[in-house]
């Protein structure tokens, strides 16, 4: 048995993405730990049926990827550990919070691979748990005593607010430009991964030039985060993804896998068709992974993706090497390959 075992750990390599989860362990595991702690102790409500509902949000927990990014910018922290983890506590409730509207907003059923908050408890329990959470999301980042971190969060929730009116007034519109599409994702997602950066930064007492660039790092790993979801909506898998193939489409939204689809002259009409007669069946949208399909505009969003990577790789580059930097650059990979 000693020797199969043997065997079996000199032939094991670990795949890319949980070679990144080992390094995030082994660099900030107690950092993150802390953070869940402030998370559960600042969604925590004397009132029964608030816990009720917030208990459940908090138990569907997501990538974490935002108080990631708060950490790993302000790497060089010390004496403000506590301001750095409350913050990367607080985004993670605005972004919950968001999730919670947005989730009202579609009349999504699903959140993750669960019956979203909406879905189980109506939709005004939903919209008061996420401003509940907002809430206590600023009461974390009050706690800091930093005016321009406040400014900063509320200028960001601001931009998402806008974000969400735009996309939704252009709901089943098959002539959004990419510049339309662009500016809504980079209001509704990646305006909050910068944010993330610049606190670091910020609370790093870093120089203007080095908080720019981690606010490019940011924002380019949002759009291509973003980008990365849409197609992942498109060609993923539902167990995976936690939602049905073709939500975005059935929603309304035109995202920029969508856009290049619509300007093809191959398939630009046959969607066009399907979303006036709102026709979203799976039989429907099965042409959308056609390999010639995704051999063209699909592929093509792909690449767009892929160049907000490298952008965001190349924000870095200013910056001495480290773990810290190591982690994001990897993350900017990450965002590409992964599956939900």
């Amino acid at each position: 048995m000693p020797e199969i075992k043997q065997t079996l750990l000199a032939n094991y390599k670990a795949t890319p993405e949980q070679e990144l989860q080992l390094m995030i362990s082994n660099l900030l595991g107690d950092e993150l730990l802390a953070v869940e702690e402030i998370l559960l102790d600042f969604t925590v409500s004397e009132t029964g049926a608030m816990q009720e509902l917030i208990f459940s949000v908090v138990q569907n927990k997501g990538k974490r990827l935002r108080p990631l990014l708060v950490l790993l910018s302000g790497g060089n922290v010390s004496g403000a550990r506590d301001d750095l983890r409350r913050t990367a506590a607080a985004v993670e409730l605005i972004h919950t919070a968001s999730l919670l509207h947005d989730d009202v907003i579609d009349g999504a059923g699903e959140r993750r691979g669960k019956p979203s908050l909406n879905a189980r408890y109506g939709n005004c329990p939903a919209v008061l748990a996420g401003d509940y959470l907002f809430a206590r999301a600023f009461e974390m980042v009050a706690l800091c005593e930093n005016y321009p971190l406040i400014h900063l969060f509320t200028k960001a929730i601001s931009t998402m607010c806008e974000g969400e009116i735009e996309q939704s007034r252009n709901a089943f519109n098959c002539n959004t430009s990419e510049n339309q599409y662009l500016r809504c994702a980079y209001s509704k997602t990646a305006v909050l991964l910068e944010a993330c950066c610049e606190a670091g930064g910020l609370l790093s007492n870093l120089d203007r030039h080095a908080i720019q660039q981690l606010k490019q790092f940011g924002r380019n790993l949002g759009m291509a985060f973003q980008i990365t979801d849409d197609l992942l909506d498109i060609w993923g898998d539902p167990l995976s993804t936690g939602k049905p193939s073709g939500s975005d489409l059935r929603e309304g939204t035109i995202t920029l896998p969508l856009v290049y689809v619509l300007k093809d002259p191959r398939w630009g009409d046959r969607l066009r068709n399907l979303i006036s007669r709102r026709e979203f069946t799976p039989e429907a949208l099965a042409f959308l992974t056609d390999p010639v399909c995704q051999n063209g505009p699909l592929t093509k969003a792909k690449q767009r993706a892929t160049a907000y990577a490298a952008d965001a790789k190349e924000s870095l580059l200013t910056f001495a090497p480290t773990p810290e930097r190591e982690i994001l650059e990897k993350l900017a990979t990450y965002v590409l390959h992964r599956n939900k």
